[in-house]
């Protein structure tokens, strides 16, 4: 399943700590030019939190952040994953 494949990782990290990274990855996702700044602006977040976030997912995901097949398959789970949650 796409989702276990792509998002499995989050199942590791503390509840919290997995829902903030997936917040961030989406940010990320959404974002042009995949810096710091523009994923905190869109999260609302303080610059260097946004930046130890990255480098979770950095740690996580490493070289496939940068694929834009994997990029679409993750931003595709995480859309369903949240209209899942949102449904029930």
């Amino acid at each position: 399943m796409l989702g276990r494949r792509v998002l499995g990782v989050f199942a590791d990290p503390p509840r919290g700590r997995a829902v903030r990274l997936a917040e961030t990855l989406d940010a990320l996702l959404m974002s042009w030019g995949r810096t710091a700044p523009e994923v905190a602006q869109a999260l609302g977040i303080h610059p260097q939190t946004a930046r130890k976030r990255l480098r979770q997912l950095e740690a996580l995901f490493g070289d496939r952040l940068g694929d834009p097949r994997f990029r679409f398959e993750a931003l595709l789970a995480l859309r369903t994953h949240a209209l899942r949650a949102d449904a029930g």
